[in-house]
């Protein structure tokens, strides 16, 4: 075989794999970008609290599948929310925690299955430290798909 066609061939081989793993990102970005469905999520946190106050900062997930469980992983709160609270205790206390920096969060896993048509309440004790508006995103993750829900709480100086 002459060298023009070990070449021609060489390139071809490469453009194949090119568009093979072109396709497979595609797909898996896809797949990724699927949103979690079934699962509705509800905030509460006091929309006003002063510095050195300490409230419940309350995530309530209810599993809307007819039969289906869900395989609940995490609980992310954005740290544009955190940063004016230092997080104390956690109800129910999650296996572990660490900051996310892709999306700039603290993600706290609870890997809990909530069955179908059950809720549960996640619970973060929270302290108010410094005066300002923080709001932020909570995301409910089942494995790498999630639902984004908003917390916002005003804190002001002490009167």
């Amino acid at each position: 075989m002459s060298a023009k066609k070990m070449v021609a061939l060489g390139c071809g081989l490469a453009l194949l794999v090119m568009v093979v793993l072109g396709i497979a990102g595609v797909l898996a970005l896809g797949y990724l970008a699927e949103e979690l469905t079934g699962v509705d999520v509800v905030v509460d946190a006091p929309a006003e609290v002063a510095v050195g106050d300490t409230f419940a900062l309350k995530v309530t997930v209810t599993n809307q599948r007819p039969q289906q469980a869900l395989a609940l992983s995490d609980v992310d709160l954005g740290e544009a929310y955190l940063r004016g609270f230092t997080v104390g205790t956690i109800e129910p206390p999650p296996k572990t925690t660490m900051h996310v920096p892709i999306d700039d969060s603290r993600s706290f896993t609870f890997d809990t299955p909530i069955a179908a048509g059950a809720s549960r309440t996640f619970s973060f004790t929270l302290r108010a430290a410094q005066p300002g508006v923080y709001r932020g995103d909570v995301d409910v993750c089942e494995g790498v798909h999630f639902v984004t829900a908003m917390a916002q709480t005003s804190v002001i100086e002490r009167r």
